[in-house]
């Protein structure tokens, strides 16, 4: 530019921008080592109903009502802080005028293990806390470098630990676990999950020594919940936290996790992001958006199941006696006195000598009658499933769900069309095995068990097969299929009413589902974990969004009036 010439409106624009960017390194700059600048906190409340936050306004304790729905955003500006007491809190009910805030049996905390006392604060490691309680009051974390959805703060693939995007998805109904170690208590806003300590039988605030596990290797059922329903974001999938089995270590020997679930004396490392060693040293020198949610979407991925318990029938605890008596029966008794077994042979069955003993002695319950039912493989702890040899492993033998125990994961077995086992791990990874030979062999694998599905009254062939003509009834909305999720009358409407959801290992499996539902109007699949939206929404489907790793396909036969097929 010319001495004294006139600055056009763009030059303007660049000196301003200009000016912007050396304001913005001199900012930087002027950060302490170890901390970092947060430049918008934004909670958005999801929830059905109001929660309150509570932190600073100009340095006064206090606490701020979010409606319902709606987001708020806060800048230095403001003056509001939503940290406070090293912790961020959310609750349903109003405590204390804001001035205090409520203990843990009343409010969702997120632990921040630093004091945040501005807008410049430490790079701490973050943590939900659940080990005092759990209400449906879920949360979300997320450190965004720029905006929100927009590039995470922190993301290492390679270091489990090194992550900053995290949720919980806890639900009151399923605080019956099957060791007791849960207890529902009515609180003034609601019911709350409270852990029962193991060697008192109570459920109170007061620290509890065995919160973790009794015996080492075996999670207690609160905690491992806690852990599992505490869920990391990492490379596009939420993954449950490991619970912690011994003492500071965690399952499958994964030594991270996204939440306390239980109390110091027990619990393996938990913060996030910790990117080297327990230093996070990776932070960032400024976040552009930390970003709290509250009811998130709950969806696990894949989704969680509630627990079932699979207890043993009295015919499969056979008790010493019984076992003894069937034992003599059957290699001394039956060829020194074979009067006493009117009607059996050496060549009788176990139950058929079971079923005499109990009806005569009574020293034996009945046997079991013929169904499904479980074996361990090659003694199933400690075990991996296999193929046809101890090396013969593919993806495609088996769909990948999560389990909180093994009879969680027999569960999904059971309900799983043509399941022949499961491979559980530790880590809460359950593997539905769908190989046609079924589970043949085993290999040697610490913290898993591998179990086969006996089941002689399934159907010799279980998958539903479409005819070339029907899979023709099925196309894209304006003819994409691909990266698509399925909505109703606009990109945004989305709701459970519209759909049915079901499980398949296939796209034609979903289908097959789609054409046997009476007003199926489609599907929405998810190849990757099976998910199999039916949807049965009267005006059918309208419009569809953009997803990876989805597909949406419209059920438009013949004489429907729907896509082009009546067109031909």
């Amino acid at each position: 530019m010319k001495p004294n010439a006139t600055k056009t409106a763009k030059d303007c624009s660049l000196l301003q921008k200009a000016s912007a960017l050396l304001d913005h390194r001199e900012a930087n700059t002027s950060i302490p080592s170890g901390m970092m600048r947060i430049r918008k906190a934004v909670v958005e409340n999801r929830c059905n109903r109001p929660v309150w936050l509570y932190g600073y306004q100009d340095g006064v304790p206090t606490h701020l009502k979010i409606p319902a729905k709606v987001t708020e955003e806060f800048t230095e500006e403001r003056g509001f802080l939503i940290w406070r007491e090293q912790r961020i809190t959310v609750s349903y009910g109003s405590f204390f005028d804001g001035e205090l805030r409520p203990t843990n049996l009343d409010a969702a905390v997120i632990e921040l293990n630093a004091d945040y006392e501005g807008w410049v604060v430490p790079k701490s490691h973050v943590s939900f806390l659940g080990q005092l309680g759990y209400s449906n009051l879920n949360l979300e974390l997320a450190f965004w470098l720029d905006k929100i959805n927009g590039t995470l703060a922190v993301e290492t693939p390679a270091n489990p630990a090194c992550f900053s995007r995290a949720k919980t998805a806890f639900n009151v109904s399923e605080c019956s676990f099957p060791d007791g170690s849960g207890q529902v208590l009515l609180r003034t806003w609601g019911e709350l999950c409270m852990p029962v300590c193991p060697h008192t039988g109570e459920a109170t605030e007061v620290p509890c020594n065995t919160s973790c596990f009794e015996v080492p290797g075996t999670p207690i059922k609160y905690p491992e919940y806690i852990s599992h329903r505490s869920l990391a974001f990492k490379q596009g999938r939420w993954v449950p936290s490991p619970a912690t089995v011994d003492k500071f270590v965690r399952e499958d020997g994964q030594q991270w996790s996204a939440t306390f679930e239980c109390w110091d004396f027990q619990t393996g490392p938990v913060g996030f992001p910790i990117c080297d060693g327990y230093d996070p040293k990776n932070w960032p020198d400024e976040v552009g958006v930390w970003q709290v949610v509250t009811c998130p979407d709950g969806e696990i991925d894949p989704p969680p199941v509630p627990y079932r318990q699979t207890a043993s029938k009295p015919c499969e605890n056979l008790t010493e006696t019984c076992s003894e008596d069937i034992t003599w029966a059957m290699t001394v008794g039956i060829y020194t006195e074979p009067e006493w077994y009117p009607g059996l042979t050496p060549t009788s069955s176990k139950d058929e000598f079971q079923l005499y003993l109990s009806e005569v002695l009574g020293s034996c319950p009945p046997p079991c009658q013929p169904g499904p039912y479980f074996e361990p493989v090659d003694g199933g702890v400690g075990r991996v499933c296999r193929g046809l040899t101890p090396t013969d492993n593919s993806n495609s033998y088996f769909t990948v769900r999560v389990a909180n125990s093994t009879d969680q994961c027999k569960a999904l077995c059971v309900d799983y069309p043509g399941c022949k086992g499961i491979e559980f791990a530790l880590s809460g990874r359950c593997e539905i095995w769908l190989r046609e030979g079924g589970i043949e062999a085993s290999n040697v694998g610490a913290a898993f068990e591998c179990w086969r599905y006996v089941n002689d009254e399934a159907e010799l062939n279980v998958t539903t097969t479409l005819a070339p003509n029907e899979l023709m009834y099925f196309e894209g909305f304006d003819g994409v299929t691909q990266d698509r999720v399925c909505r109703g009358a606009n990109s945004n409407d989305n709701s459970a009413s519209y759909y049915s959801l079901y499980w398949a290992s296939t796209l034609e499996g979903c289908k097959s589902l789609c054409v046997d539902v009476t007003g199926c109007k489609g599907v929405e699949y998810a190849a990757s974990i099976g998910r199999c939206e039916v949807w049965t929404r009267p005006e059918g489907i309208q419009a569809v969004r953009e997803l990876e790793n989805n597909e949406c396909w419209i059920y438009a036969p013949p004489g429907t009036g729907v896509g082009t097929i009546d067109a031909w």
